[in-house]
């Protein structure tokens, strides 16, 4: 009899286990409750407006010095009709601001400074188009994330005095709601946040190099209407 109990025992121990099947990515971000869903529209705005930004401001921005040299050099030959052909050539805006300038030659130089001081400004904040909505996301997301903590924690405490019991059954889907509420809010958050600061960056170091080249091309215009007077007096006497 003992050996019957001991040999029942031993292949009891024997039978496989039952295995749980480990959850897809998908469904755990699904327990996170309905604040996932504004969650993941504001993850695919973020990634859409850093792209988008990322594309136009690298276009915008770009240096091509053997370009520049040959725009400075047509106008301080007098061409300008060609350097005004030159500088819409390439999407640059220091082509758009220097093309200010050349529209206006024959006004006086303040007004043609002028010119090109609103060109600069105007392509400037079309580079900064967007970037408030990415901080604006920055922002929100936390914040999304910390109101799914909050409704997790709701759904914890309902949960423990619906069934009077604290079980880790009982609190799961609460703290499942908790953790990916807020993990996927910072996550998104952090997300908007960097590409936001990258972004003005590099809207901040194309600004320096316009200031800088748009001088240069203004001290060319310069001279080229000085030598104009001068040579208009020249004939005159």
């Amino acid at each position: 009899m003992n050996l019957f109990v001991l040999l029942q025992a031993v292949t009891s121990n024997l039978e496989p286990t039952a295995t749980v099947a480990p959850e897809s990515y998908f469904s755990l971000i699904m327990k996170g409750g309905w604040v996932m869903i504004p969650i993941a529209i504001l993850s695919i705005l973020s990634i859409y407006y850093i792209i988008e930004r990322w594309i136009t401001i690298s276009k915008a921005g770009k240096k091509d010095s053997i370009w520049q040299s040959r725009i400075i050099e047509l106008i301080s030959e007098g061409k300008t009709d060609r350097a005004l052909n030159f500088c819409f050539e390439k999407p640059y805006v220091l082509g758009k601001v220097v093309a200010a300038g050349l529209k206006d030659e024959v006004e006086p130089i303040e007004d043609i400074e002028q010119s090109m001081e609103i060109e600069a400004r105007q392509q400037i904040s079309k580079l900064e188009n967007h970037m408030n909505y990415l901080g604006i996301i920055a922002s929100i997301a936390p914040m999304l994330g910390f109101l799914g903590t909050i409704f997790g924690v709701i759904t914890i405490f309902y949960n423990i005095s619906q069934t009077a019991d604290l079980d880790i059954a009982t609190i799961s889907d609460g703290l499942y709601q908790k953790m990916i509420c807020s993990g996927a809010g910072l996550l998104v958050g952090i997300v908007a946040y960097s590409g936001y600061y990258v972004l003005n960056g590099r809207i901040d170091k194309i600004t320096s190099n316009l200031d800088k080249d748009s001088n240069e091309a203004l001290r060319a215009i310069k001279s080229y209407k000085k030598n104009i007077m001068i040579d208009v007096q020249s004939s005159v006497n």
